[in-house]
């Protein structure tokens, strides 16, 4: 086949579709649905050669899901209409990004898991060589989404880049995950286990955040105080989710259950009783760091009750 030939079976990035004048508002419910809208728009459609990768791609991304991260960092950026598309085409990149992070996180070689977002693995479904290949792929193009943000001035994107970059790397997720593959056993009290939790959750919470304050322009007070709320809401989402792991039935949660296994824990080190007061905490001292942010949060605290509600029941991430 010719290299014409190829390049035309390989599909090509897709075209930034754009975002209708009247959208950006409402409920969260319609903020999320947004996101959706635009995760189906900005990777290639299944059909597209190579065809398995792109139908992995969408499997794994376009599964039900409650878009915490993107969300957050929407209402965090505010925007108006003229940034409206450039504050959803960013949460979808970070939603990319988990996405990627859940499909390597899957894998036999890590923690083997067999459902994930109400659905089989990716690997499960397509194999684990297409897996690793989709995971890249979406993380790919999260990096493209942000270079083609025409409407953000160069220095931002390269700033939201940045922040992206540190989230997934050595210091960031990456990091978490060898700690958590090899270095877990030898953790034996909640301090470590907790930093632990914050580089395998909380650092993509304090991204979304951060890039929606860098896309909204606040001042470096406001930034901070921003990344503390994210911080400690990430801490206590991931002490729920061991809560779930803990006590919730695989259909309640929407992914296999009992992962951990005999790896220490909040839950495991503190019990259930303590786990849930250090939640309650990590949650009020979010609610405290953004009301100093100085922004309407009305929304962000309905995001916090909503996301809290549900995880009390076990949902998919």
């Amino acid at each position: 086949m010719s290299s014409a030939g190829q390049s035309a079976a390989v599909a090509a990035s897709p075209a930034r579709p754009p975002v209708a004048a009247n959208e950006g508002g409402g409920s969260l419910g319609h903020v999320r649905r947004l996101v959706d809208e635009r995760l189906e728009l900005l990777v290639p459609p299944g059909d597209a050669q190579p065809r398995n990768l792109h139908l992995a791609m969408r499997h794994a991304l376009i599964a039900p899901s409650k878009r915490v991260r993107p969300v957050m960092c929407f209402l965090i950026a505010d925007p108006g209409e003229s940034l409206r598309e450039a504050a959803l085409d960013v949460g979808c990149a970070i939603e990319m990004v988990h996405t990627a992070s859940l499909i390597l996180d899957d894998l036999p070689c890590m923690d083997d898991a067999a459902m994930r977002r109400q659905r089989p693995t990716t690997h499960v479904q397509f194999g684990e060589a297409t897996a690793i290949l989709a995971a890249i792929a979406l993380m790919n193009r999260a990096f493209g989404i942000i270079a083609e943000l025409e409407q953000v001035p160069a220095p931002v994107r390269t700033r939201l880049a940045a922040i992206l970059s540190d989230a997934i790397g050595s210091n960031g997720l990456v990091a978490g995950q060898e700690i958590d593959i090899n270095g877990r056993d030898g953790l034996t009290d909640a301090k470590p286990v907790e930093q632990l939790n914050w580089l395998k959750t909380g650092v993509l919470f304090v991204a979304s955040a951060e890039m929606g304050a860098v896309l909204r322009g606040l001042d470096a007070q406001q930034v901070g105080a921003i990344r503390s709320f994210a911080r400690h809401f990430g801490l206590a989402f991931q002490t729920a989710d061991d809560l779930i792991d803990q006590t919730a039935k695989p259909a309640e949660a929407g992914k296999d259950v009992n992962q951990d296994g005999s790896k220490p824990t909040l839950v495991s080190l503190l019990g259930i009783e303590q786990a849930r007061l250090s939640c309650a905490e990590h949650l009020n001292l979010a609610r405290r760091a953004l009301a100093e942010a100085r922004i309407d949060a009305t929304r962000l605290d309905e995001l916090v009750a909503r996301v809290f509600q549900t995880r009390s029941t076990g949902s998919a991430t």
